[in-house]
């Protein structure tokens, strides 16, 4: 079985990792959706590949230096949070398969949560767990 894992939503139409390219992606048939996450400064986890905001949003300022209201005013409410991408995953029913940070600078207040229990903005006991690091020894070189 061959699955269509869409990398940062659907790049070519719209900027990557922002709510248009993920429903783009959908809309064109994605099993899955690839997202990119990054903290900001107080902790909120959002949807950016980029240490910087640089490329894709002309400001060269580091996302962890940058409040999650600071992020939204620079980017006119452009870089979704990780939670609004998690609402969109359940409402669509495409799994996010979520690139987190192997060393983030800050601890968010929740690290992950099912689809299906975005909407409470809580883990259910049964999905919760510890934000740790995605890189192993092997792939550090």
């Amino acid at each position: 079985m061959t699955l269509a894992v869409a990398h940062r939503g659907d790049p070519l139409l719209f900027r990557e990792n922002t709510m248009p390219s993920l429903a783009s992606a959908v809309a064109g048939g994605a099993d899955w959706v690839e997202v990119d996450v990054k903290l900001t400064r107080d902790g909120v986890p959002v949807l950016l590949h980029d240490d910087t905001l640089l490329r894709l949003w002309q400001h060269d300022r580091r996302v962890d230096a940058l409040t999650w209201a600071e992020l939204t005013r620079l980017t006119g409410g452009g870089i979704p949070a990780l939670r609004e991408a998690l609402e969109f995953a359940r409402d669509s029913r495409v799994p996010l398969m979520v690139d987190l940070p192997a060393r983030p600078r800050a601890r968010p207040r929740w690290s992950w949560c099912a689809p299906w229990t975005a909407s409470t903005g809580r883990c259910s006991p049964g999905s919760r767990r510890r934000w740790r690091g995605s890189a192993s020894r092997s792939r550090r070189r």
